[in-house]
């Protein structure tokens, strides 16, 4: 067999895999030695260790390990943060910082926009239509959900016209005098709930050595974010799965713990690949109700089933401080926001960037946590100090 490609897929190797497993089932007599070259058993284990010592590696997670390292970037991409900023109020609404993350091509700002008392925005004046080719043919053939299709767009109308608002209200500088654009990256919602999430990209990068950056709104109000301290890591080895976690389990007593204040830590560490994904730990921020943990994953983070649809995370995530307290972290939503030039080849480069929420709050007093992240056969923890919150 040729030697492993400079960019491997791990998905066509498990085909590979696969293959050879119904091969040898179907009693193909090359496949089956292939199998007792390394072990007695026709399954797909053993399908797996065959293909990996046949490209060179003792291990099936040996051979993953090689594709993660292969695919994923020499180094992780330095990052760094700032957080601890109070609300804003905004004509579109209550703008909350949750967080800034910069790197060396982009930086930007997390949080959730609510419209405040009765402040809806009207939507704007329905605009004169003008028949486009194609428009009379179009009248002939019956629309489907036309009624929800006007309310959907009369929505997203609206939800532009906050963020212009937001935008147009708001300014942001840091200590040294220096201004920064704000521009959308992204952002999600229900339909007709009045909280969204967004994703604001600051330009420039504001550097890391800024003593603070500061959101300013058109009535004097303003919002300070402060540098995040680091936490310092230990990783650990991946290793094989010890206790299979339930997917998605919570944990008795997981509900929201009230009070303490917000709290923000960079990690900056690249973790081992396990099942061959790397994981990059970014950001821990609290929340009045949970924590958030912002993370990069390569070469992807979610399984996906037959004809392409989402199956399940493939990790479990648990935390535990030294407290004794618990967590569970389930998906909380997609982060990742182009650069421009990502945006002009329409590709992440192979990666995503996410938040995972995990409840309860964390506990104010915990000095210390674990972070473990299990998938189907490894699993790799990661200790944090943290300080006090």
């Amino acid at each position: 067999m040729s030697g492993l490609p400079e960019r491997p897929d791990l998905d066509q190797l498990r085909r590979q895999a696969r293959e050879l497993l119904r091969a040898a089932a179907d009693g193909d007599p090359r496949a089956v030695d292939r199998l007792r070259a390394v072990s007695p058993h026709v399954a797909l284990s053993a399908a797996q260790l065959a293909l990996a010592r046949e490209y060179g590696f003792q291990s099936w997670t040996a051979l993953k390990t090689e594709v993660a390292r292969r695919r994923s970037p020499a180094e992780p991409a330095e990052r760094w943060s700032f957080g601890g900023a109070a609300a804003l109020q905004t004509p579109a609404g209550v703008l909350v910082p949750e967080i800034l993350i910069a790197g060396a091509e982009q930086a930007v700002l997390y949080g959730s926009l609510t419209l405040s008392g009765n402040g809806q925005l009207t939507a704007p004046a329905a605009r004169r239509r003008v028949a486009a080719p194609g428009a009379l043919l179009a009248r002939l053939v019956p629309r489907r959900n036309s009624a929800a299709t006007r309310q959907y767009i009369a929505e997203h109308e609206v939800a532009s016209a906050r963020m212009r608002g937001l935008l147009g209200s708001t300014t942001i500088v840091d200590d040294r005098g220096a201004q920064y654009a704000l521009r959308v990256g992204g952002g999600s919602g229900k339909r007709g709930a009045p909280d969204s999430s967004v994703h604001l990209v600051v330009d420039p990068v504001p550097g890391r050595e800024a003593e603070w950056i500061e959101l300013r709104g058109q009535d004097g109000t303003t919002a300070r974010l402060l540098p995040s301290p680091r936490a310092a890591a230990r990783i650990g080895q991946p290793g094989p799965v010890r206790v299979a976690a339930a997917r998605r389990a919570v944990m008795p007593g997981a509900v929201p713990r009230a009070g303490g204040p917000q709290f923000y830590r960079d990690i900056g560490v690249a973790l081992s690949a396990v099942d061959g994904v790397s994981i990059r730990l970014d950001t821990l921020i609290s929340l009045p109700g949970s924590w958030l943990l912002y993370l990069c994953a390569r070469p992807q983070w979610w399984n996906y089933g037959p004809a392409g649809r989402l199956a399940e995370d493939p990790f479990s995530v648990r935390g535990e401080d030294d407290r004794g307290g618990s967590y569970v972290g389930s998906y909380a939503r997609n982060t990742l926001v182009l650069t421009p030039e990502e945006s002009a080849r329409e590709s992440g480069g192979g990666r995503v960037e996410l938040a995972l929420e995990f409840l309860p709050r964390l506990d104010p007093l915990a000095r210390a946590i674990k972070l473990a992240f299990q998938g189907a056969d490894e699993e790799i923890t990661v200790d944090l100090e943290i300080g006090t919150t």
